[in-house]
């Protein structure tokens, strides 16, 4: 965590900080950080650095706890039938797979952090992260699963551990192949919304299954 002294600081001051640390991490794997780009970017002096941060580890996780409290609060925003009374469990996740990628491209940062973070080579670094993060998101997908169960949208003998990890599996292929595109092509994506038609085939994939109705016993 940063210490006081950097939550004293002028608002723009620490906006300034955390902008150049996002895109440095952005950047570069953990190990490749350096905190000269950062301070350079920043406009302050390295001795600073050492009284809001512990160290560049203690910058990394409180830039990558804001990137999923903003990621959060944008789809709390967005989905509002998440916690309301009209909750219908495949309506409301095509809603969350939409806004995903819609937060994918209002936030490239963001993108960038959470794709360098996928592919980052430090494993210790990714275990603390992820411990630290795993409450939040997979709590997410968990409570949505249970209003599911609990209103009888679901099949109650599908197993919920299975059902979480398909989800989350889902969203993170649909940010990849997002990710995949050329920039320009990422523009015309959203154009055209052939990504909805993308998701209505996952969303349906999803409800009914693979195997053909006759071969059901």
């Amino acid at each position: 965590m940063p210490t006081q002294t950097f939550f004293n600081l002028p608002e723009e001051k620490r906006n300034r900080i955390l902008e150049a640390a996002t895109q440095e991490f952005a950047a570069y794997a953990f190990d490749q950080a350096s905190i000269a780009r950062i301070i350079e970017q920043a406009g302050i002096p390295r001795g600073s650095f050492y009284q809001y941060f512990e160290n560049l580890k203690d910058l990394y996780k409180h830039i990558f706890n804001l990137a999923v409290e903003k990621k959060f609060l944008y789809f709390d925003a967005k989905v509002p039938d998440l916690h309301g009374d009209g909750f219908e469990f495949f309506a409301t996740l095509e809603r969350i797979f939409v806004v995903g990628l819609e937060f994918a491209r209002e936030h490239p940062e963001l993108l960038a952090l959470g794709d360098r973070f996928i592919k980052e080579s430090n494993l210790q670094l990714r275990e603390e992260v992820m411990a630290e993060q795993v409450s939040k998101t997979t709590g997410f997908y968990k409570d949505m699963l249970q209003r599911g169960f609990e209103l009888g949208q679901l099949d109650p003998s599908v197993d919920f551990t299975t059902a979480l990890f398909f989800m989350h599996g889902v969203q993170t292929a649909l940010i990849n192949a997002y990710l995949a595109l050329a920039p320009s092509s990422q523009n015309s994506f959203f154009a055209d919304e052939s990504y909805l038609d993308s998701i209505h085939k996952v969303l349906y994939l999803l409800a009914h299954g693979l195997k053909a109705k006759e071969a059901i016993p």
